[in-house]
């Protein structure tokens, strides 16, 4: 695999280089205006084209060991084959250094002009720099069909289709436009240790109330229960919060940026309200059951539950196939769904289950504003169509084994087969007012700090409540005036 040297000067600027203009390139309208003509699955599709693609970037070796559980390298295998079906095309697969955060990464190549033609990065990232000219709207290309698609299929008419709708839609910008090709999906689970449980008597909990028993039952045994609070956080506020969906996000569909930041201008979605204090005092009552490093940065939970310090690890569903994979896992695991806030734990509570975390969330490809300077844009289109054709995204998502498809026709590992069903046919993360991605970076980033410093009793509930609402106010009154939402 081919490497450009000319990117290691720049990484190890950092940002000290954001003062650096951006070459200058064409605006994503251009692009727009010419989206009608056809220029996808042309045999004589030229250039260079580089692309960094996260966790799918090829493993050094293909050898399985302990430090390497899931060998894989299919995207250069895909990339292999399409060069060879396009003379006139290169592609080349770029490593980020691993000491580097994602998005400071992305960030810094993008200001120095050297960021590759297709990078996967989040979605809601993306929504706080469109105003950048750093991403292409996908939108007209999504209306075109994919050639690599079989006659007849999802897709072949309009490339939008082979992708699951819910899922899909929750990826739509402020702006009402697609940003990313969201390729595969994830959830998250409580992976646990059976043979823990079986000794202390215990049973996988299906209430908040059991969870805390069941946790208090772990620690009378001398065992640490649970390795962090991760996601569970956000399904905890999701179930009390769930009496006011219907306030807030009226048609039941998607919980819009629109509509949560109008919820937190009328109150409805406030750290002030009731709803919130309880949110904070069931997430209180987590905390002395995690690991006493659980705040610490680089804690690897993943080590604590191989080595058996803790019976429990929130985790995603790509840890099915890592745990199946690691040969160093000598213990029986299973894994339990959120357990669920009732009204016997909070008076806020419906009884509702809580919505399943997760949805396009993991392999998210986007396109740069680069690709157009460059004249790649065609190429760029061409090759994620043909990655994303059922017969290749398949290859890809099984090799690795940790994903669920965003792809219709592709099969699923069966370990996940419910957990698909569960995020492409309900809204889930996507119909979650409480999910952390409904609100801006910088807000997002800063309320995140005010609950860990509540967790860790840094500040009190009512410090913390108050910082959040000056966070959630400040992001609501920004998006409403810069994308001019009407709330009602």
């Amino acid at each position: 695999m081919k490497k450009l040297n000319r990117r290691a000067f720049l990484q190890s600027m950092g940002l000290a280089s954001a003062g650096i203009t951006l070459a200058a390139c064409a605006s994503p309208v251009a692009l727009q205006e010419a989206a009608g003509e056809e220029m996808a699955g042309e045999p004589g599709m030229t250039g260079a084209l580089e692309i960094w693609v996260q966790f799918y970037t090829p493993t050094e070796s293909m050898v399985q060991g302990p430090n390497n559980p899931v060998p894989h390298n299919m995207i250069q295998i895909l990339a292999d084959e399409y060069m060879e079906a396009h003379p006139g095309a290169t592609i080349e697969i770029i490593k980020k250094p691993s000491n580097l955060a994602s998005h400071e990464w992305i960030v810094t190549q993008q200001v120095g002009g050297t960021i590759p033609h297709i990078v996967w990065t989040h979605s809601f990232w993306v929504q706080d720099e469109i105003d950048k000219n750093w991403w292409i709207p996908l939108d007209p290309f999504f209306e075109q069909p994919n050639p690599y698609v079989a006659a007849g299929d999802p897709g072949s008419e309009r490339w939008l289709d082979q992708f699951y709708e819910i899922p899909t839609e929750a990826k739509r910008g402020p702006d009402g436009k697609h940003y990313v090709v969201p390729i595969d999906l994830v959830t998250t689970f409580f992976f646990y240790n059976k043979t823990i449980f079986d000794e202390a008597g215990l049973q996988p909990p299906a209430t908040y109330g059991e969870w805390i028993e069941i946790q208090e039952a772990l620690q009378a045994a001398d065992v640490i229960p649970n390795a962090r609070l991760a996601w569970y956080q956000s399904q905890i506020g999701a179930m009390v919060y769930a009496g006011k969906d219907e306030a807030i996000n009226v048609d039941g569909g998607v919980a819009s940026l629109e509509e949560v930041a109008c919820a937190i201008q009328s109150g409805l979605y406030r750290a002030s309200n009731p709803e919130y204090g309880e949110w904070f005092r069931l997430v209180k009552q987590l905390i002395p059951h995690l690991a006493p490093d659980w705040a610490a940065e680089g804690t690897d939970f993943n080590r604590k539950f191989l080595n058996k310090e803790v019976a429990v690890y929130e985790d995603g569903s790509w840890r099915f196939g890592r745990l199946k994979a690691d040969p160093l896992v000598d213990f029986e695991w299973g894994s339990f769904y959120a357990p669920t806030v009732t009204e016997s734990d909070s008076p806020f509570a419906t009884g509702r289950s809580a919505p399943p975390i997760g949805g396009a969330t993991a392999a998210q490809w986007a396109l740069a504003t680069k690709a157009e300077g460059d004249g790649v844009v065609p190429l760029a289109i061409d090759f994620v169509r043909y990655v994303t054709a059922p017969q290749n995204a398949g290859r890809m998502i099984e090799e690795a084994g940790q994903f669920l498809p965003n792809i219709k026709g592709v099969d699923v590992n069966p370990d996940l087969a419910e957990p698909l069903r569960a995020i492409t046919e309900g809204l889930g993360e996507a119909g979650m007012v409480t999910y952390p991605d409904k609100i801006g970076t910088e807000q997002r980033e800063k309320i995140d700090n005010a609950w860990t410093d509540f967790k860790l009793d840094v500040i009190n509930q009512e410090e913390a409540a108050a910082q959040i609402d000056e966070l959630l106010l400040e992001y609501a009154e920004d998006a409403i005036a810069k994308n001019e939402w009407q709330c009602g």
